[in-house]
């Protein structure tokens, strides 16, 4: 049941990621409403690749799809940088990704988490999956990145009513289906 409820909020929490970035150009992908702000290309890959290392190497101890299925060659980026700890300067400077291809590995990710989930019994969310961090369950993991979609997934909603206004969202965005 748990299990559920945390795939269907993920599965919610991408509906509203859809609606947030469609039909955005790449230069509101790439804007900066200051030159310390995140743009909303690089909030993007932050997402999904701190989902990626939280759901397979941290809880499953699995290559991360980033670096298994060769992310790293498309994208030109470090296999083990997830965006933590960036400077301004590494933001500001981060290539220009092809959306697209961002989309796609984003779906492999999200696709990756919700089969761990589809197998996941209830009892397991009370595992401890790392000895060196004892304090971090498999449902402190879960918890930590669905709270991590939704503040993200404000994020770029914010960025794109600064950069378009009270029009950038049809009446419906985010009412419940």
């Amino acid at each position: 049941m748990l299990a559920k409820f945390i795939a269907e909020s993920i599965n919610k929490q991408h509906e509203f990621l859809m609606q947030a970035i469609d039909d955005l150009t790449p230069e509101e992908l790439r804007w900066q409403a200051t030159p310390e702000a995140n743009t909303i290309e690089w909030i993007l890959w932050h997402m999904f690749r701190v989902e990626d290392t939280w759901i397979q190497f941290f809880i499953q101890n699995h290559t991360e799809i980033w670096e298994h299925q060769n992310w790293t060659d498309v994208f030109g980026l470090p296999p083990r940088d997830n965006g933590f700890g960036h400077t301004v300067e590494q933001v500001s400077h981060f290539p220009n990704l092809e959306l697209a291809k961002l989309l796609a590995y984003g779906e492999e990710v999200r696709q990756g988490t919700l089969t761990y989930l589809s197998n996941l019994d209830s009892n397991k969310f009370d595992l401890v999956p790392r000895e060196r961090r004892p304090n971090i369950t498999v449902a402190d993991v879960f918890r930590q990145v669905v709270g991590e979609f939704y503040q993200h997934t404000g994020q770029i909603a914010y960025i794109k009513g600064m950069m378009r206004g009270a029009d950038a969202f049809p009446p419906n965005y985010t009412a419940p289906s």
